[in-house]
């Protein structure tokens, strides 16, 4: 029976008739095929079933044709998108038809094939190769890209990101210089893609080359690749060009893959005059001759990095220079005339430089890093990787002219940029929906570079009043949104950078370092940064990090602890008792305008229903180390010692909550403040006023009591207590506005300010924090209608109006102030009501 095989089906048990096909085909010895499996009818009995051995090479045909059809549909399927890792769902929009057309460029987006508005995660960029020759006669910039790129797996198409752009030449070469058709091009100006469809697949693991020429006028858009201009000393108008790219315009000035996590390495060749330097990222190889007399510029390629911190600029700045004990490069570009305000940036940097390598334990990525002042700019500054971009006041320092504010923001934010350079652009979020895990640690870390810049300064005291207290401000309100937003489309993400992403992301680290400790805080850091570094992550990634590095006696899982505060909007209140020496704690959100009933709404459901994990900290009169308590329940419980006259939790306001204690406790602060205020730390004083300012208006405390306590501000001579003050002072001058207790209230406000006038004085003298404080009191003396203060404002402006008298820096906000209201009145008398204004300048990073 040679022509005739046997195929035996085993079972070792019983089936259903309901149970499905499971069949193996193996090949057997001398030819033989045998078959192993179950039949649907099964009943544990043996089956002989026997093919001829034309019938089993049949069934094996079948079975490798079926295979093969199936390896064909996977290479052609489109899977869906994720923009990161978690976002979209999978539908039946995102699965495209694979259809071949014309290769004529279309518009519109309702048959784009693309529907999704983040780029396929099958296509990875490698390297961009830029050229460019932008015109600052015409205002026109002509250019190509050459984008090496590979695929994940195999694919006939490819979506990158363009805006605005006219696009003249487009094509696809393998890396040997093979070329590949392209037979369709579709453009989706609703998500500024660029659908391109080709003649065969592209292949895993083989690198491609797609070319694009393009073109586009260069205008004063304040965003891509821009005009900006100034006038030098000659009189004659000068341009230049430079770019802001964050968080979504690379691609109106480049084709690209225009989204953080699909990061690559850049080169540049710029075609320019010759009285014209040009910038990169990276440094200049080399410059050529060109036609037409230009100049042809080349620089190095650039690390690995996402396409939001490319930049170059054109211009014909001088510069001035520095470097780092470490041998990084350091330079100011700056116009001409402005060189010697450059100096105090300068030194600022190279100083924060060398202190950044040693407080991440990371050296700086690159060989040299620019700083450029550009007239144009609508942020305040931006951390391109080695060539930040600056408005020009957020970088530029007059020792004679610039006062001790405008000198404080200069170094706030060039350290605030610089730490950028690390925690954002050595490791960088996946998706913008994670934007707070670069700005929310920038803001946290310019307040220990200026610190350590000007330890004088008291910059690391002032971030409750700047940072904390205005985003406690902002997340209070029904309107606030959770830290991590899920946002997609480029409006979404531009909207994402606000106080939340910046203040509350700042301050939730502050929280974590006051509970955590710097060191392990640092440790944890650094951690995150090498693991991640040239790559992309996400805000778990950095409380796996943190958690990794605790110590075992606190047993704190931080990504448990810290999703209740960036995954909710909001924050608690702590309700605090006391009997004897047990403590009583009870959380629930604070909202400064509460609920007129307790239904909660579809917008307002929270995934942890309004509880947080509150790393708690406190001290007692009778104990000022610092204590703490891990709240994780709605209640909790904790001791103090015996007799304690006072508790105060949240020390130096570094939680990111109120706290709500019972009146008699209220009135013991009161007095405590009014008999020896510094037995309270600066910052207690100062969140003391913050809380109790906020409770009343919410409605849970007597308004009389912050009332009562701001009278011991005649004692006060710290800058945040009085500056947390005005915060609520201010806001309360414009709701008593036009009632029968205005004018009670602004010469309440005269009275506190009395002590702290005469105490300052006119003279521009003093430290640094000092200068500060007299220039607050005297705006705000203004602003209550001060009469003193009001007619030595008077002599100031008269004489800087009449004679040009030299005003010092501190006190021209005084004589801008009456100037701009114009409250000089012809009998001489200086009155009216002044349009407040926030005070002092809110911080714009």
């Amino acid at each position: 029976m040679d022509s005739i095989h046997k195929l035996t089906t085993v079972t070792s048990r019983n089936y259903s008739s309901t149970d499905q096909d499971d069949t193996l085909l193996q090949g057997g010895d001398s030819g033989k095929a045998v078959l192993y499996g179950r039949s649907k009818h099964s009943t544990g009995q043996i089956q002989e079933i026997t093919f001829s051995k034309e019938q089993a090479c049949c069934i094996v045909g079948i079975v490798l044709m079926v295979m093969l059809m199936i390896a064909l549909v996977a290479a052609f399927a489109r899977p869906t998108v994720f923009c990161g890792d978690g976002y979209g769902n999978v539908t039946e929009n995102s699965l495209l038809k694979n259809t071949a057309s014309s290769g004529l460029l279309e518009t519109g987006n309702k048959d784009f094939p693309w529907q999704e508005i983040c780029l396929p995660p099958f296509v990875k960029p490698l390297h961009y190769s830029i050229f460019i020759h932008p015109n600052l006669t015409t205002f026109w910039n002509e250019g190509t890209v050459n984008i090496t790129l590979e695929v994940l797996q195999a694919t006939n198409f490819v979506v990158i990101h363009k805006k605005d752009l006219n696009i003249t030449v487009q094509d696809l070469f393998t890396f040997s210089g093979e070329q590949i058709k392209i037979v369709k091009s579709l453009e989706n100006t609703e998500h500024e893609q660029l659908y391109l469809e080709f003649e065969t697949v592209m292949k895993p693991l083989v690198e491609y080359v797609l070319h694009i020429q393009f073109n586009r006028p260069l205008q004063e858009t304040l965003e891509g690749f821009y005009i900006s201009s100034y006038i030098p000393s000659d009189g004659q108008k000068r341009y230049l060009a430079t770019t802001q790219f964050e968080p979504t315009a690379a691609r109106s000035a480049f084709p690209c893959f225009d989204e953080p996590d699909m990061k690559a390495t850049f080169t540049l060749q710029i075609v320019h005059e010759q009285d014209y330097d040009v910038y990169f990222n990276s440094d200049l190889n080399i410059s050529l001759p060109y036609e037409n007399g230009l100049i042809l510029s080349v620089f190095n390629p650039t690390v690995r990095m996402s396409t939001y911190l490319v930049a170059f600029l054109l211009c014909d700045f001088s510069t001035i220079q520095g470097k780092t004990k470490s041998g990084i490069d350091v330079k100011v570009i700056v116009p001409k005339s402005q060189m010697s305000q450059s100096v105090f940036a300068m030194e600022s940097c190279v100083k924060i430089l060398e202190y950044y390598e040693r407080f991440f334990d990371i050296p700086y990525p690159l060989t040299k890093l620019d700083m450029a002042a550009i007239p144009d700019f609508s942020a305040g500054a931006m951390e391109n990787w080695g060539l930040v971009t600056y408005r020009m006041n957020a970088i530029l320092h007059d020792s004679e002219e610039s006062s001790s504010e405008s000198q404080e923001w200069v170094a706030i934010v060039i350290a605030h940029e610089l730490a950028h350079q690390w925690f954002g652009n050595l490791v960088t979020m996946k998706w913008w929906n994670d934007l707070w895990l670069n700005e929310g640690f920038a803001t946290y870390v310019e307040f220990i570079g200026a610190d350590f810049l000007k330890p004088d300064w008291q910059v690391k005291e002032q971030f409750i009043f700047f940072v904390t207290q205005r985003a406690l401000q902002m997340d209070s309100l029904k309107s606030s949104h959770p830290i991590t937003s899920d946002v997609k489309d480029p409006a979404e993400i531009s909207a994402n950078f606000d106080a939340i992403s910046y203040k509350k992301g700042g301050a939730l680290i502050q929280m974590l370092e006051s509970f955590l400790g710097i060191n392990t805080l640092q440790e944890g850091l650094t951690l995150y940064l090498n693991k991640y570094k040239y790559r992309n992550a996400e805000t778990r990634d950095l409380w796996d990090s943190l958690t990794k590095v605790i110590n075992d006696g606190l047993q704190i899982n931080i990504s448990y602890v810290m999703d209740t505060w960036t995954i909710q909007e909001g924050f608690p209140v702590i309700l605090v008792s006391r009997m004897e020496n047990m403590v009583y704690v009870h959380q629930k959100r604070f909202l400064l305008t509460p609920s007129r009933s307790d239904e909660v709404s579809e917008e307002d459901i929270s995934p942890y229903g309004y509880e947080w994990d509150i790393p708690i900290t406190y001290i007692t009169d009778r104990d000022t180390k610092v204590q703490r308590f891990m709240l994780n329940t709605t209640t909790g419980t904790f001791s103090v010692k015996e007799n304690v006259k006072w508790l105060k939790l949240n020390v130096n306001q570094t939680g990111f909550f109120r706290v709500a204690y019972e009146e008699k406790e209220w009135r013991t602060f009161i007095e405590v403040l009014h008999q020896n205020h510094e037995k309270l730390f600066c910052g207690d004083r100062a969140s003391l006023l913050d809380d109790a300012f906020s409770l009343a208006r919410n409605g849970m405390l007597n308004s009389s009591v912050p009332l009562d306590m701001t009278s011991y501000l005649q004692k006060e001579k710290s800058y945040v207590p009085w500056g947390t003050a005005f915060l609520h002072f201010n806001d309360l001058d414009f709701l008593l506005y036009e009632t029968s207790v205005y004018s009670l209230f602004q010469s309440y406000v005269r009275k506190l300010l009395q002590p702290l006038v005469n105490y300052l004085g006119w003279k521009d003298e003093g430290t640094h924090m000092t200068k500060k404080l007299r220039s607050l009191a005297l705006v705000e003396a203004i602003y209550f209608g001060h009469k003193k203060v009001l007619a030595e404002g008077k002599k100031l402006f008269d004489s800087w109006m009449n004679n040009g008298t030299w005003i010092p820096p501190n006190l021209e906000a005084l004589c801008t102030l009456l100037e701009s209201h114009k409250v000089v009145l012809k009998s001489g008398s200086i009155c009216g009501n002044v349009t407040r204004s926030p005070l002092p300048l809110q911080r714009k990073n």
